[in-house]
């Protein structure tokens, strides 16, 4: 079984102990959309901007989808 290194309470961490804490510099949420065809994947920093994107995405697809039907029925 691993040993567990205890520091006291108040003690500052050290660069390498916050960077094991941190996770590193970048963050953010993830939230993916798939269809049998395809796969929307965004990455933002909180979820409701992924969530939001996602949204954006769609629509702009979608409105393409509608301008290629309207021009090939012409």
């Amino acid at each position: 079984m691993e040993e567990t290194k205890k520091q006291e309470t108040g003690q500052d961490l050290s660069n390498e102990q916050a960077a094991q804490v941190g996770g590193g510099a970048t963050c953010g949420s993830t939230a993916s959309v798939g269809t049998s065809g395809g796969t929307v994947t965004t990455t933002a920093g909180t979820p409701g901007e992924a969530m939001t994107s996602i949204y954006d995405g769609l629509v702009d697809t979608t409105s393409h989808v509608i301008e290629t039907v309207a021009h090939a029925l012409k």
